[in-house]
Order: structure tokens, then C-alpha cells, then sequence
């Protein structure tokens, strides 16, 4: 079963380009919304990871905890 695209042409009056922009713009929206979502999620995941690492290893504890406590000195 073959498809004869050669008549298929793209609408051309301005009902059709402003219905395509319409959904364009929707379907942009969805993407970087879920996107957004989905790189807040892996940071999140991520400072878990980091926070769960630093606080049951103790020379990571030590490394860490110093400049962050000379910070919250210095500025707090």
C-alpha cells in the first residue's frame, strides 16, 4: 500500500496559518513546561543525592561544612 503525497499541498488562507501558530505555541508551551518540571525533579534528585552523600560520610562532612559555616559566619 502506497500514499500519493504529490497533490498534498500545505493550506495557504489565513484561518489555517493562525490555527497552525495556535497549536505551535501550545505544543512549545507543553514541551518547555514539562521540561521546566523535569530538570526541577533531577535537581532536586540531585541535591538529595549530594545532601545523603555529604551527611553519612564524615571526610565529606568536614570538607563541606567548614566553608559553609565560615559563610553563614562571615555573611549571617
Amino acid at each position: 500500500m502506497t500514499f500519493d503525497y504529490s497533490g498534498a499541498t500545505m493550506p495557504n488562507d489565513f484561518i489555517s496559518f493562525i490555527i497552525l501558530a495556535a497549536l505551535a505555541v501550545v505544543v512549545l508551551w507543553l514541551v518547555f513546561f514539562v521540561v521546566r518540571k523535569l530538570f526541577g525533579v533531577a535537581l532536586l534528585i540531585a541535591l538529595a543525592v549530594g545532601a545523603w552523600m555529604v551527611w553519612n560520610d564524615p571526610d565529606h562532612l568536614r570538607q563541606w561544612a567548614d566553608p559553609v559555616m565560615n559563610f553563614f559566619d562571615r555573611y549571617v
